[in-house]
C-alpha cells in the first residue's frame, strides 16, 4: 500500500516547502526509522507489516511505515507526523503544518473543533491538557523521565484508549503501578485517569464522567 506522493509539492508556499523538505531528509536516516519502528509504534502497528523487522525497515521509507501503520493519507502529513512522533517537532508546531497543508488528521480535527476529545501533551509547556484545561503539569520533566515517556507515547499514538508500555518492559508490574500512581498523582482525577491495563503490559486512560445530578426529593403538600 503506497502513500499518496503529493503531486502539488510546487503549489504549496516556499516556507512550507522548505520546512517539509528538512524534515524529510531528518526522517529518512535509518536512525530515525529505528527509533520509529522501535521506540513509537506499538506492538498492533508493527503486527500490519510482514516479514522481519529488518525486511520491513530495508522495504519502506519512513512516511510509508507512519501511512501503513496509521492510515495518516498523503505524504506530506506523513512527513510532519514522523517528525512529531520521533521529537523532531513539537505539538504546536505540528498543529501549524497540519494546518498550514490543510490536511485534517483525526486528532487534528478533533481538537479544531474544539471538543476537547483527547487529550494533548505539550511536552514544551510540560502541560497536559483535556478539554482545554491544564490537567496536569510536569515541573520536572527530568526527574518524572518514566511520567514524560508514557505522555509522549499517547501522544504520538494519538490517545487511543490503550498503549503498550514504552519502556518494553516484559515484567515488573509493581513498576508499571508506580508509574500510574505518580501520573495520577497532580492530575485532575475529575475529569480524567490512568491505569495500567488487565495483563500488565500497558497503560490506559479513561475520561471521568460527572455524576448526575440528583434532584431534590419533592415536597409534599400537606392535606388541610
Amino acid at each position: 500500500m503506497a502513500v499518496d506522493k503529493q503531486s502539488n509539492a510546487e503549489a504549496l508556499p516556499a516556507a512550507l516547502r522548505e520546512s517539509l523538505e528538512r524534515l524529510l531528509n531528518l526522517i529518512r536516516s535509518d536512525t530515525v526509522k529505528r527509533e520509529l519502528w522501535a521506540n513509537r509504534f506499538t506492538n498492533a502497528d508493527r503486527r500490519k507489516f510482514n516479514g522481519t523487522d529488518a525486511s520491513v525497515l530495508k522495504r519502506h521509507h519512513t512516511a510509508e511505515l507512519w501511512h501503513i501503520a496509521r492510515g495518516t493519507p498523503t505524504w506530506n502529513e506523513c512527513i510532519v507526523e514522523v517528525a512529531h512522533a520521533v521529537g523532531l517537532i513539537n505539538g504546536p508546531r505540528r498543529e501549524v503544518l497540519i494546518a498550514e497543508l490543510g490536511a485534517k488528521s483525526a486528532a487534528h480535527a478533533t481538537r479544531k473543533a474544539g471538543s476537547g476529545a483527547v487529550p494533548q501533551w505539550d511536552e514544551d509547556a510540560r502541560e497536559l491538557r483535556y478539554r482545554g484545561k491544564v490537567v496536569r503539569i510536569v515541573k520536572r520533566p527530568k526527574q518524572a523521565y518514566n511520567i514524560v515517556s508514557i505522555l509522549r507515547a499517547f501522544e504520538a499514538a494519538g490517545w487511543p484508549p490503550r498503549i503498550d508500555d514504552p519502556h518494553r518492559r516484559k515484567t515488573n508490574d509493581e513498576t508499571r503501578r508506580r508509574d500510574v500512581s505518580n501520573l495520577n498523582r497532580g492530575l485532575d482525577t475529575t475529569v480524567l485517569k490512568f491505569a495500567c491495563d488487565g495483563d500488565g503490559t500497558g497503560f490506559l486512560w479513561r475520561k471521568v464522567s460527572k455524576p448526575k445530578a440528583t434532584k431534590p426529593a419533592a415536597r409534599r403538600r400537606r392535606r388541610r
